[in-house]
């Protein structure tokens, strides 16, 4: 086995903190890392200064090669001369096309944040709160063209928490991916796991969260409301609107059934926040006014108290 990790040649490819933590572990782990793949780095800030992405910049402290493609479906030449063995892909971010499948002598495979065939797609950390569940987890899958839709390798799950929201999930996901994979990862260089193929009748979807995501319906009822404040907190926040302006909750839960007041009214009672919704009230415990800091509920009606009755929408 150690000989298999030692020469085994596998090109990594993912972008995020998740995947920095991951691949280093495996460089640690004495795995033979020959290059890492990651999304472009961004300009921020008003300056528009280049901040490297969390791999990049993981590439350059253990100096391995890293390979930044604009459009990965257009320009793949990277792979000439390095004489793949397997691909292990975590949320790098663009689609992979067939020949970047087909370049490893033994398959590319992906580490998906969901337990497939659930939740395929860009989001599965965020739709998995959102939609109220209490276990999540993560597949090795086979890479192919159609998006998560390869045979299943390993599996492992991870309790979803009441308190949990998107940024203390994807916490969470680092150490478990990280144990997930040293686990897996020896099994299927020794090529000792048996592929489980997808059962179709039990494909969901997680599609990309867009900006248009993050504003909050009213049209929902309570408990689907909270699933959107927990899968778009902390980063970036659900919001709604209060004259043109934006309001983050970035915590909530359910408080009455209570329906007195038009829908959206933010209400401070007896030192609480509530929201009415369509089928009652939720209570908000953390919020964020535009350009300010994100405050808890007693910090808010200290200094908002006006924000009584306001309409939100």
């Amino acid at each position: 086995m150690n000989n298999l990790i030692k020469t085994r040649r596998i090109l990594c490819m993912g972008t995020p903190e998740l995947a920095r933590d991951v691949f280093e572990a495996l460089i640690l782990e004495g795995y033979n890392i020959i290059g890492i793949v990651s999304q472009p780095d961004r300009l921020t800030g008003r300056a528009q200064a280049v901040t490297l992405t969390p791999t990049k910049r993981l590439g350059l402290a253990y100096d391995i090669p890293v390979y930044q493609p604009l459009k990965i479906k257009e320009d793949y030449r990277f792979l000439d001369g390095l004489d793949v063995d397997y691909i292990l892909t975590l949320a790098y971010g663009q689609i992979v096309p067939q020949a970047v499948l087909d370049a490893p002598k033994f398959g590319a495979f992906n580490l998906h944040g969901s337990l497939l065939p659930a939740l395929r797609g860009a989001s599965p950390i965020r739709y998995s709160l959102i939609q109220g569940d209490r276990l999540t987890g993560m597949t090795l899958m086979k890479m192919t063209l159609a998006m998560d839709a390869g045979d299943m390798y390993a599996k492992d799950t991870l309790v979803i928490e009441e308190e949990d929201n998107y940024s203390s999930l994807l916490a969470k996901f680092s150490p478990f991916t990280v144990s997930f994979i040293k686990k897996y990862l020896p099994l299927l260089l020794e090529q000792t796991l048996t592929p489980e193929v997808q059962d179709l009748t039990q494909v969901t979807f997680a599609p990309l969260i867009k900006k248009e995501h993050e504003h909050l319906s009213l049209a929902l009822s309570s408990i689907p409301l909270l699933g959107w404040i927990k899968g778009l907190a902390n980063d970036p926040g659900g919001y709604l609107i209060d004259q043109d302006k934006k309001i983050k909750i970035l915590k909530a839960k359910i408080f009455s059934q209570t329906t007195d007041h038009p829908l959206g009214t933010l209400l401070i009672e007896n030192n609480r926040i509530l929201l009415q919704c369509l089928d009652g009230c939720i209570e908000i415990l953390t919020l964020q006014l535009e350009g300010k800091q994100p405050m808890d509920a007693s910090s808010f009606i200290n200094g908002y108290r006006h924000y009584h009755l306001r309409l939100l929408k």
